[in-house]
């Protein structure tokens, strides 16, 4: 999902004159960030129970929702890059 953002983007900026360069961030790098989602959703959710904060709750679950896919898309990736 991430390389065919980043070829769009690059489409675009072709279109319009634009340098700008997107990160492709390596499999390490997608699966240290799908943890700290995973430790943040969890986080809210309890924060969302404990004070009965349904908006908090429901940000717990986009966190691991997050988590999920970033985990998935570290799969198709190699170290490198």
């Amino acid at each position: 999902m991430i390389k065919e953002v980043n070829q769009v983007c690059m489409k675009l900026n072709k279109l319009l004159g634009f340098s700008i360069t997107l990160p492709n961030p390596g499999k390490k790098t997608l699966k240290k960030v799908a943890v700290c989602n995973l430790a943040f959703g969890v986080s809210l959710i309890a924060a969302g129970v404990a004070f009965s904060s349904r908006w908090c709750a429901a940000l717990g679950g986009l966190g691991i929702v997050s988590s999920a896919i970033l985990r998935k898309e570290s799969g198709g990736k190699t170290n490198n890059r």
